[in-house]
């Protein structure tokens, strides 16, 4: 087991690859089917995330490679539609470093309309132009 450490979210890996995480309720959840809001906190750490988490599975006796199942998608998803401003500009930073800003189209098209800042809706208006134009190529 890995935990996120800013979460507070026992999170771990089971022997199948699947990620879960203790739930309030007292038993562990899939990650895989559900966007616990705690998984939010992910792009906090950025450039980091990856790097880090790959240390602790290896720490744990895990493959490294495990890190890069987790379900980050959830996170970016979830931060582009977090209705204040730090959330919205991880996640967007996250996109700007990481690539894949197709997959998030819907999140980033709402984002034009209603981030909360002027840097955020501008930043998801130019990351839908070069979705597009990659799309087109």
């Amino acid at each position: 087991m890995t935990e996120l450490s800013e979460s507070r979210v026992p999170v771990g890996v089971t022997g199948a690859g699947e990620w879960v995480y203790l739930a309030r309720e007292g038993g562990w959840s899939s990650l895989t089917h559900s966007s616990p809001v705690f998984l939010v906190t992910a792009l906090q750490h950025g450039a980091a995330f990856h790097s880090d988490l790959r240390e602790r599975l290896v720490a744990v006796g895990l493959t490294p490679s495990v890190a890069d199942t987790f379900p980050v998608d959830s996170s970016i998803r979830l931060g582009l539609t977090w209705p204040t401003e730090f959330w919205q500009q991880a996640a967007l930073d996250w996109l700007e470093r990481e690539g894949r800003a197709e997959a998030f189209l819907p999140e980033l098209e709402a984002l034009v309309h209603t981030g909360g800042t002027q840097q955020i809706r501008h930043t998801a208006r130019r990351l839908v132009r070069a979705a597009r134009q990659q799309a087109h190529e």
